[in-house]
């Protein structure tokens, strides 16, 4: 089996699809908010709307984020795909 990593913004994901955090950005300010609401590097992420505001889930809470929040976070997202024999 072959796994391929890619990392996107949180906003990136489908509707229902997961991901790890692996880097946050931004200023200083932001970046210390969002670690007060629980967002950290390492925490698993899951997308439940992407409309505005975006609505992810973090350790079983459930988080609203604005679009720039959003697109601060980004996730390592695992593929697998079978090798053809």
């Amino acid at each position: 089996m072959s796994c391929g990593l890619s990392v996107v913004p949180v906003e990136c994901l489908q509707r229902g699809e997961s991901g790890t955090i692996v880097d946050i950005s931004g200023d200083d300010r932001t970046v210390h908010r969002l670690h007060e609401m629980g967002i950290r590097c390492g925490c698993q992420i899951t997308l439940k709307r992407n409309d505005s505001p975006i609505l992810v889930n973090i350790d079983g809470r459930d988080l609203l984020l604005r679009c720039g929040q959003a697109a601060m976070i980004l996730v390592s997202v695992g593929t697998t795909t079978p090798l053809i024999s």
